[in-house]
């Protein structure tokens, strides 16, 4: 997994088999700049999505491993991830995060999707509904933000692909 920073050019972050997310600096003579492992503990389990947070802020980092933690990183301090979600348990497939808003998503191979801000709370949940006119959604494969929007893209391992809306969004 990688991600650039929108805020500085020639950053970018990556996530890893091992559990552990790097930042680069492309400015910088080794380019590595630092090495958290925050999805290390207990079974090491693979980061399946990665992005900087929303804001200026370059050095915080959001981060989600196959076992269903979502890690807030502080890239000053690696000692330790300041926040940690425990968001699904072992099916977490997909993270994205607003480049704008103060929201993440995750999804899950169980056909869920959370909705999170930047403090943990849960906002809201999408889920597979098996009645005969309710959503129904596959395992998520991928997520995607509008980039300015509150709108978000989910697809799924069955070819199809969703778009959600918050609330108060105007109808289209």
């Amino acid at each position: 997994m990688l991600a650039a920073s929108q805020v500085h050019g020639g950053q970018f972050t990556a996530g890893f088999v091992d559990g552990s997310v790097r930042l680069y600096d492309i400015r910088t003579p080794d380019g590595l700049v630092c090495v958290a492992r925050p999805h290390t503990s207990g079974i090491v389990e693979r980061v399946v999505g990665i992005g900087f947070q929303p804001g200026l802020d370059p050095a915080t980092i959001v981060s989600a491993s196959q076992a269903g933690d979502i890690q807030f990183l502080d890239i000053r301090n690696q000692s330790d991830s300041y926040l940690t979600i425990e968001a699904h348990r072992g099916s977490l497939t997909a993270l994205a995060i607003h480049r704008q808003a103060p929201l993440i998503a995750s999804g899950s191979a169980r056909q869920l999707i959370k909705v999170f801000n930047l403090e943990g709370e849960q906002l809201g949940i999408i889920r597979y509904s098996p009645t005969f006119m309710a959503q129904k959604i596959g395992p998520v494969s991928c997520l995607a933000f509008h980039p300015y929007q509150i709108l978000l893209a989910a697809g799924a391992v069955d070819s199809c692909v969703s778009i959600y809306a918050d609330e108060i969004s105007p109808p289209r």
